[in-house]
């Protein structure tokens, strides 16, 4: 059987995608991925770790704008991909096509209807992307808080996850909810964002990095910067942090939407001499930022869409045997206090997030112990061999019944 994965994303890197190609390929079937070049610069075709990748050439700032029109009376791109997938799917001889994302649905659907042979398709909704739109800076803002409907959306949703043939989702809670939407439950898989241990593992050391923080206490964010994602409450509570732990230092990796404001917020504090802003980095350099720190923070702000999704960074700081310190989001919650891996605080509780850091500082004993416990239960429980099943388990059963 030969599986066709769509991402409308550059690759790699991207941890869930490649980790479930690999998956599949380890258990005998055949994998190709269609994807974005955003600068003209990698091979059109080539062999990535045993996936066939297939490159489509983009410019960034045009994908990004036509992913925010798709359904809106200016819906070009789903029209551009579903062009591509067809192309795709004729010279491959695709049996299911894969695709990444709720909004990159509509165009497998129109493909599919062109297309002569019989084909399933499969949705992996990596996120609550209605309910993240309501937050993404790019819905919010001139023309996107114009033209993007949520209503309208939330219809789609409903309409392109009965229309698939089966769909998958990153962690148990959100199966309630699609199932509260209509959809049955037996067209609903669960392949959680669950840490590959062996691949994160083998990553090497930086030292310019581990040496560069050794001698504070740091206190680490590692991800993409909006919003939604909390980071503002982390810096606003490092004067009350730095009362009670004067050697502490923040240190931020990543970029993103609200980047500058960050580094604005921080100086207007006048904390920016204890926050390092270490900007993007490349998946190999995270692993030594999480072995440099003595507490790895998800801040997320708590909403319908994070209490329906998960970050691979909670399984990466709790597999480094980090504590975790974290916000009150439906399923990051419920596994920190599982585990005994970390503290929750308040989304968006300034006081609450510094007590909880603090409490920490003062207790190696407690960050030890958690330390312990995280890694602990990702050996044993949280880890994408055991998830992995239930990717294989779904790809038995289509193949199955195309039979």
């Amino acid at each position: 059987m030969r599986i066709g994965m769509i991402l409308d994303l550059d690759f790699p890197p991207d941890m869930r995608v490649e980790n479930e190609a690999t998956a599949l390929i380890q258990n005998d079937y055949e994998v190709f991925l269609l994807c974005l070049d955003y600068d003209n610069s990698l091979p059109k075709k080539e062999i990535y770790k045993g996936v066939h990748l297939n490159r489509i050439y983009k410019m960034k700032k045009w994908a990004n704008r036509g992913r925010g029109l798709i359904n809106t009376p200016f819906n070009y791109y789903t029209y551009f991909w579903a062009k591509h997938i067809i192309n795709f799917v004729n010279e491959y001889d695709i049996n299911v096509l894969h695709i990444h994302d709720l909004y990159m649905l509509g165009a497998g659907f129109i493909a599919k209807k062109k297309l002569k042979k019989k084909i399933k398709i499969v949705g992996d909704l990596h996120e609550n992307y209605v309910e993240g739109l309501k937050h993404y800076r790019f819905a919010n803002s001139f023309p996107g808080n114009i033209l993007i409907s949520i209503p309208k959306w939330k219809r789609k949703e409903i309409e392109w996850c009965n229309k698939a043939d089966y769909l998958i989702t990153v962690i148990d809670e959100a199966v309630g909810r699609y199932k509260s939407l209509g959809i049955p439950e037996e067209k609903i898989t669960v392949v959680a964002n669950y840490v590959n241990q062996d691949e994160f593992l083998k990553v090497k050391d930086n030292n310019k990095i581990l040496n560069k923080f050794k001698s504070k206490f740091i206190i680490t964010y590692i991800g993409g910067f909006d919003i939604h994602r909390g980071i503002e409450s982390v810096v606003k509570a490092m004067p009350e942090v730095i009362k009670e732990c004067p050697d502490s230092k923040l240190i931020l990796v990543g970029k993103g939407k609200n980047f500058k404001e960050l580094i604005k917020l921080s100086q207007n504090l006048k904390v920016e001499k204890y926050i390092s802003f270490e900007g993007w980095q490349p998946p190999y350099n995270l692993p030594s930022y999480i072995k440099a720190s003595n507490v790895c923070l998800i801040p997320h702000l708590k909403t319908v869409h994070t209490d329906n999704t998960i970050p691979h960074k909670l399984f990466h700081y709790m597999l480094l045997e980090k504590p975790v310190v974290a916000t009150n989001c439906n399923p990051i919650e419920r596994i920190v206090n599982e585990t005994k891996c970390g503290l929750i605080y308040k989304s968006g509780d300034v006081k609450d997030f510094a007590d909880k850091v603090i409490k920490l500082y003062k207790n190696e004993k407690l960050r030890k112990e958690m330390s312990e416990n995280g890694k602990k239960a990702v050996v044993e429980k949280y880890n994408w061999e055991n998830t992995s099943k239930n990717l294989i388990e779904l790809y038995e059963k289509i193949e199955n019944e195309l039979r």
